[in-house]
């Protein structure tokens, strides 16, 4: 323990006596100066002999172990004998000051510093004397009347100096004793604890104000209460009965509990332990009364309780699965949602371990995690497994673990588990989803390149071939446009399915979109398998498919690319399937075609020509051509056909059936129809301007812009921004296309016919009409296509088709126009029919608009009317 601070100064001018004390004392002792002269007398003698003396009180000190263990340290024990022989020295110097008892303070004061009892410190000035004495006898051996009279002042002397020194004691003592008081009453009052000392006349000794503040009174000026009776203090009778019971035994002793009410001191109920022990102090059998407050831990408690019970609730009630694990895999507990997961109940789970639940296959990951966790060396892991459940079926879920450090440093396992079926089953309808096709199911394009990708590097390695098979159902537009969209997905969907069926095992099919599907073979030896596959697949998408009401036998067109003749990656095999499966469409449809070189080369041209279209309107490359329409009764020229023509700059004219199904596909022939109306009735104004007879224009409608919405508005519209009588407007269109629609179509032709617009059938004989709608239709004209003429001198067929149209026309009364006329035999067989009009190149091929203007100015009546030489028809398309 370390010592505390000394400052000896400080404790001497405390304990230094005043002059008074001093003088009275000496007055007690008899000292007086008659004693200080005697001792001065010898002093000369005496401080002679002075090491002698030092030396044998010392070696006497020395043969006790009390005094030796003081004197232990040598420093220490070298200035003690330095200060004593100062003292030997100033003891007989005569001079007896307030200095000189100042200095046997200090001395007092530090033996009793260094813990020198008193009794030895009498024994140490009985030394002093035993030495002093024979050799104050020897110093006045000559006159030996004074030996007792300076003996006798030396005892004076050192009972001046005792007195001193055991004042010094006894005050130390008291100022000591007073300190540990006022520390004790500081301990007692800074003590958590509530103290309280109750004396057997009911006085209360000591109380602190951890106790005052517990009781709710006001605390004493200090720790020791006296004349406080504690019945008064209290206010309490239970503790207060208890009391008086413990002062009437004097070994009692006991415990009990005491609640204190609201308001007493606090608004809420206290606790307070009180421990009752009787015990002595100064000859009193005292009572001490020690209160501990409970309040905070009996409410931590509380609260723990209801912690626990709420937490037991949540633990049971909650919506995911909890469960308490021990480190060896036991399960402990489980709340409801738990078993309901795994369908087992707590009794059963507490015999398991959650490997026995686990797939083998997952355990390896879930293991690592676990021993991390199980080291401290993370705080908790997630992880989506399997769980077996009782009744053997899997089921997925999410499992987070956690560390839990119990109160005795058992480590546990808290695992809370969700039950994620439902969302993998989602993530794999939305992988399906992401991979097929949403209507058929099929694979769709991302899944068709990966396999067609995975096909190709095992194709590589094992040297064997891949084919891909495009496939095109031919005129699925014209079941869209015809009976809805919802028709045409049961096609789609039933079409699908008989290519799924038919392919073999390991062949993937897959719908690239609308009415296109492709057919994956991964591993065949030659072509030849491509082939076969594709006549059975033909062969199926033919057979009759009932669809809301209607048989259709469907017509497909297959184009094959094999790897790695065709091409060496996934891309290159696509494309070039793709256009195989377009020189299918052009030979006729409902075949199949293995790719070659000059393919690619017309798919080029393909594109290069529908780039070049979509720039030619703002290019203005297009022009339109006219071909004259003849009236065979008058031979006057009645009307002429509007004829697109495109020119692209520095190259050849392009034919009309190069780019028109190519402007049909794409859709932009509604742009260019659009153009080639306005220009055409643009035209005819500017030749009425010109002077020329009136006369009709002929304009033909393709599908998508017979089909358009607003066809019957664009019409009205460029009529009146052109200012061209409607009367003179002629719209042909296919018999095809209005039979492709008839309800719709008949709307259309009489709101056209509403606004004086002339109509006309064109190719009349190549389509299917019915008679029933045709007799509908607000038409004027038939129009006999030119493979009807062609051959109608030499085939007897075409000259019967021929003449029942004509005969058909008039009974309807209709104007019957032929078309391709191109001899004078068959201009000859048209009149000799009375077919009304004819055009064709036999009269004119479609010159442009300046070169028909000019002829039409320079020709004279007699030539318009007459049709006989080849001569004059040939004068007739010169000029």
């Amino acid at each position: 323990m370390t010592r505390k601070q000394f400052d000896i100064d400080a404790m001497t001018d405390l304990m230094a006596p005043d002059p008074a004390t001093s003088a009275q004392y000496r007055a007690y002792l008899e000292f007086d100066d008659r004693d200080a002269q005697l001792l001065r007398d010898v002093h000369p003698y005496l401080k002679a002999h002075q090491s002698g003396v030092v030396l044998a009180f010392y070696e006497h000190l020395l043969r006790f172990p009390r005094l030796r263990q003081l004197l232990d340290d040598r420093h220490a024990f070298a200035r003690l004998k330095q200060l004593q022989a100062m003292y030997f020295d100033s003891l007989t110097a005569g001079n007896y000051d307030e200095t000189y008892e100042r200095n046997r303070v200090r001395v007092g004061l530090v033996h009793q510093h260094v813990g020198l009892e008193i009794r030895w410190y009498i024994g140490a000035y009985r030394k002093y004397l035993a030495e002093l004495a024979p050799i104050l006898r020897t110093a006045l051996a000559a006159t030996p009347e004074r030996y007792q009279p300076t003996y006798d002042a030396l005892l004076k002397l050192m009972c001046l100096d005792m007195s001193l020194a055991l004042d010094t004691y006894e005050q130390a003592g008291r100022i000591e004793l007073s300190g540990l008081k006022n520390y004790a009453e500081q301990v007692i009052s800074s003590l958590p604890s509530g103290v309280m000392v109750i004396d057997t006349a009911r006085q209360v000794r000591t109380v602190n104000p951890a106790m005052c503040a517990m009781l709710g009174v006001a605390a004493p000026a200090s720790a020791s209460a006296q004349d406080i009776d504690f019945a008064a203090f209290l206010h309490l009778p239970e503790l207060c009965e208890r009391i008086d019971v413990a002062l009437r035994v004097p070994e009692h002793c006991e415990e009990l509990m005491l609640t204190l009410p609201a308001g007493l001191p606090s608004t809420e109920p206290r606790y307070l332990r009180c421990a009752l022990s009787r015990a002595w102090l100064d000859g009193e059998n005292l009572l001490l009364l020690i209160a501990e407050d409970l309040t905070v831990p009996m409410r931590a408690k509380a609260a723990l309780r209801d912690s626990e019970e709420r937490f037991r609730i949540a633990f049971d009630h909650a919506a995911v699965g909890l469960a308490q694990a021990a480190r060896d895999g036991r399960w402990l507990r489980a709340n409801r949602k738990f078993q309901d997961i795994v369908g087992y109940s707590e009794e059963e789970l507490k015999t398991m371990s959650f490997r026995e639940m686990s797939l083998e296959s997952e355990m390896l990951a879930s293991e690592a995690s676990l021993r991390l966790l199980l080291a401290g060396e993370i705080p908790s892991y997630a992880i989506e497994k399997r769980y077996v459940r009782k009744d053997g079926e899997p089921v997925w879920v999410n499992v987070a673990v956690s560390r839990m450090v119990a109160s005795d440093a058992e480590v546990n396992l808290m695992i809370v588990v969700e039950d994620i079926s439902r969302r993998k089953q989602y993530e794999h309808e939305l992988r399906h989803m992401a991979s097929h096709d949403v209507l058929t199911g099929l694979a769709n394009r991302s899944l068709l390149m990966d396999r067609l990708d995975q096909a190709l590097a095992l194709a590589h390695r094992a040297q064997h071939q891949v084919a891909i098979l495009f496939i095109d159902l031919d005129r699925f537009k014209t079941i869209n446009d015809s009976l809805g969209h919802e028709a045409g997905d049961h096609v789609i969907v039933e079409a699908g399915r008989r290519l799924a069926g038919i392919v073999r095992e390991g062949d993937t099919v897959a719908r690239l979109g609308g009415d296109e599907f492709v057919v994956l073979m991964p591993d065949i030896l030659d072509g030849s398998a491509a082939a076969v596959l594709s006549a059975k697949l033909l062969e199926a998408l033919l057979l009759p498919m009932n669809v809301l009401g209607h048989e259709f036998s469907p017509v497909g067109s297959i184009g094959i690319s094999i790897y790695p003749r065709d091409g060496v990656d996934s891309n290159a095999l696509l494309k070039n399937a793709d256009a195989a499966m377009y020189r299918a469409k052009e030979l006729g449809r409902g075949n199949f075609q293995f790719y070659t070189e000059e393919m690619n080369a017309r798919t080029l041209d393909r594109l290069r020509m529908e780039s070049g279209l979509r720039r030619a309107l703002e290019r203005h490359e297009f022009v339109l051509h006219y071909q004259p329409q003849i009236d065979l009764a008058s031979g006057e020229q009645v009307g002429v056909e509007a004829l697109l023509r495109w020119c692209p700059p520095g190259g050849e004219t392009v034919a009309p059936a190069e780019f028109i199904p190519i402007a049909e596909e794409t859709g932009l022939i509604v742009e260019i129809g659009a153009w080639v109306l306005r220009a055409a009735c643009e035209q005819l104004v500017a030749w009425c301007e010109a002077g020329l007879p009136p006369m009709t224009v002929a304009v033909n409608l393709s599908a998508r812009q017979f089909h358009q919405q607003n066809l019957v508005q664009l019409v009205g519209q460029i009529l009146a921004e052109t200012g061209c009588d409607a009367a003179l407007l002629e719209l042909e269109i296919t018999e095809s296309v209005v039979m492709a629609d008839p309800a719709g179509a008949t709307a259309t032709l009489h709101e056209l016919a509403d606004m004086g617009v002339s109509l006309s059938i064109d190719d009349f004989g190549t389509g299917h009409s019915s008679l029933s709608y045709l007799k509908r239709f607000p038409i004027h004209a038939l129009k006999i296509d030119r493979s009807f003429v062609r051959d109608l001198t030499t085939d007897a067929d075409d000259a019967a088709i021929v003449c029942a149209v004509i005969a058909l026309a008039h009974t309807m009364q209709l104007k019957v126009i032929a078309e391709g006329v191109e001899t004078e035999e068959q201009l000859r067989f048209l009149r000799e029919h009375d077919c009304d009009q004819f055009q064709g190149f036999f009269y004119s091929p479609p010159v442009s608009a300046e070169q028909l203007r000019r002829a039409m100015e320079g020709r004279s009546r007699a030539h318009l009317r007459t049709f006989v030489a080849p001569s004059t028809q040939l004068q007739l398309a010169r000029s």
